[in-house]
Parts: structure tokens; C-alpha cells; sequence
């Protein structure tokens, strides 16, 4: 067989996700939706598995996914991540369910929780019982996509005589959860298609894969049927220690300035006084100090950073230690042509 035979190529390239690493609020360096497109059609072309565009404060995600779905043939697009308070489970399907249809079915619907700052001052809603929300957004979501009428008493929410007014393109859409906590991550495998982890230490990925297998022996579930899909932010420089200095910043933001979540994720997966130091710092309008306060194993640990030799080697241990789908960040240095030959060369 020819080594230049399409089927043999795709065999021989890693699996990899891309997802837009901007940091809402912060981030300054502007927004090309177009160089967007084009990254992303890109990373159509040379076999990426995914795209996952995120939802935060800035542009909604189900919006920007219908352009891309539109101008992309195979790559699959998900949600990556929205949260269960700002749209009702019933919106949430009708989203999932269209975007599926107008993709030819290369939705995937990633779901998660935000936090209390997130939910209360920007949308107004009290942040309560976030779990249970969750898990109930997920049944009803299911009931809708299989074609079935909601009636459904819950905690959160009581639906009666909804249904979709089409036939999904697939009753069996793929789920997947962001969760850092234990009691989140066995509920995760007990209900989801996968899972989003974000800023995780590559070394201990065993340590959330192991509360995921809990809660899906728990419901009958194999784990096996469930992608681990860390979100990872690669940096690919010759030179190493500015690809690690550039690294800190969203390791700070999300650790000092994104709810408790994040800094009690890092805290419990050994990191408690670091994690500390930088929140501090963080909120005390002390940015540059809260940076600086990322150490350099943090870094070391939680993104790729290096040539891209060495990117693709970090690549390969995180998915030996567990990981089906590792999702890169978008490259945000250089011109388009620079990104796309870096999207290109990681998945060789």
C-alpha cells in the first residue's frame, strides 16, 4: 500500500479536537470570525476529529457552530462548553437537535454547570442545585432527541406534553460534561458521552477516570464507551520558556478569576497553596502578580508547551495515560498561515 494512501494516513494521525481558547473578559487581541473559518476548514482538511466552540460572556456558540457547519464537510463540531442555566432543556434540544440536521450529524452537545458569578450576576438566576439541574437536563435533552413527548416531574424543572416538532437526525446525539468535583465526575459516568476536563494534570488523569468508572459500573455503563477529552492548551514555540511564560496567564485567569471551581479543582489535585497564591494575587487586581505565581511544574503539568516534537510527544503520554481525544487550543501566535501550519503539524 502507498504511503501516501488517504486511509493509511488517517490511520497513522493522532486523534485531536480543537476548541478556541479565549479567555471572555480578558483577552484583547480581538476576534477574526473569518481567520476562524478558515483555521477550522483547515483543520477539516488534514483529518482533525473535532472543533468545540465556547460559550461564556462574549459570542453564543450555537450561532458561530451553524456558520461552520455550513462550511466544513467532515469535521465534527460541539458545544464546548454551554451551561444549563441560561437555556431551558427544551431550547437546549431544539439547538442540538437543528444543528445536528444542518451538519448531516457532527453535533456534539457539551454541557456543564458555569458557577455562582456566572449565573447569578450575569443571567439573573439563582445558582441552585446545579447538579441536579444538570442530570435533568440530560434526561429531558434524551427524551427529546429520541423522538419521545417530556412529561417530567423533577426537581428543577416539570415539562408536560412537549415534543419536538421534527424527527432528530439521531436519537443518540453524543453528551458531553464538563466536571472537576467527584460527586460531578461519577454522575458524568453514569449519564454522558464524554468527558471535558480543562486544565487537569496529565498525570493524574487516572485520579477522574477512576470516580467516572465508579458512576458508570454504578448505572451498568462501560467506561469504555465514554471519551475522555481533556481540553489542553498547547503552546508550540522554539523557544521553550517563552512558550511557558505564555501558558501561565490562562492557568491564572481561570484559577483566580473563574469562580471556586477551577482553584478547588488544582487544590485537591495537589496544587492547594499555588492555587491559593494565585486567586489572591487574581483578586486583588494583582494580575500580573497572580501570573507569576503559576509555577513552572503547574505548567509543566497541566499544558504542552515546546517544539512541536515535543508537543506531539506530550500528545502521545496524555493519551497513553488515558485520554481518547485530547482538544488542543487553537494556536493565537502568528499569522493565519503560521496557525495552520501548526494545526497541520500536530496531528502528523
Amino acid at each position: 500500500m502507498s504511503r501516501k494512501d488517504p486511509s493509511l494516513m488517517l490511520a497513522l494521525m493522532r486523534k485531536l479536537g480543537l476548541y478556541l481558547g479565549r479567555l471572555p473578559g480578558f483577552d484583547k487581541s480581538g476576534f477574526d470570525r473569518r481567520e476562524l473559518i478558515e483555521l477550522v476548514r483547515a483543520a477539516d482538511a488534514c483529518g482533525y476529529d473535532s472543533f468545540w466552540m465556547p460559550e461564556a460572556w462574549e459570542r453564543d456558540a450555537f450561532t458561530l457552530l451553524a456558520e461552520l457547519a455550513v462550511k466544513t464537510e467532515r469535521i465534527h463540531l460541539g458545544a464546548g462548553i454551554v451551561n444549563v442555566f441560561s437555556r431551558s432543556p427544551a431550547l437546549l434540544a431544539m439547538s442540538a437537535a437543528t444543528l445536528d440536521e444542518l451538519s448531516g450529524g457532527r453535533f456534539r452537545l457539551g454541557l456543564g454547570t458555569s458557577g455562582k458569578r456566572v449565573v447569578e450576576d450575569f443571567h439573573g438566576l439563582k445558582f441552585d442545585k446545579p447538579l441536579t439541574r444538570l442530570r435533568e437536563t440530560i434526561q429531558i435533552i434524551r427524551l427529546l432527541m429520541a423522538g419521545e413527548r417530556a412529561d417530567f416531574d423533577g426537581q428543577c424543572f416539570q415539562l408536560a406534553r412537549f415534543k419536538l416538532g421534527f424527527k432528530p437526525l439521531r436519537a443518540d446525539l453524543p453528551i458531553y460534561v464538563a466536571a472537576l468535583a467527584p460527586k460531578s465526575l461519577r454522575q458524568l459516568g453514569e449519564l454522558a458521552d464524554g468527558w471535558l476536563p480543562v486544565h487537569w494534570p496529565r498525570e493524574q488523569l487516572a485520579e477522574g477516570l477512576a470516580h467516572i468508572r465508579a458512576g458508570a459500573e454504578a448505572a451498568n455503563r462501560n467506561l469504555s464507551h465514554i471519551e475522555i477529552a481533556p481540553m489542553v492548551n498547547v503552546i508550540v514555540s522554539d523557544d521553550f520558556s517563552k512558550a511557558r511564560d505564555r501558558a501561565r496567564l490562562p492557568i491564572a485567569y481561570y484559577a483566580g478569576g473563574m469562580g471556586d471551581f477551577y482553584h478547588d479543582s488544582l487544590a485537591r489535585l495537589g496544587f492547594a497553596e499555588e492555587a491559593d497564591r494565585v486567586r489572591a494575587a487574581w483578586q486583588a487586581g494583582h494580575r500580573k502578580e497572580a501570573i507569576r505565581a503559576v509555577t513552572d511544574e503547574m505548567v509543566d503539568r497541566i499544558a504542552i508547551c515546546g517544539n512541536i516534537d515535543m508537543c506531539r510527544a506530550r500528545l502521545d503520554e496524555l493519551m497513553a495515560s488515558g485520554a481518547t481525544l485530547p482538544i488542543i487550543a487553537l494556536p493565537a501566535e502568528g499569522d493565519t498561515a503560521e496557525k495552520i501550519r501548526i494545526i497541520e503539524a500536530l496531528i502528523q
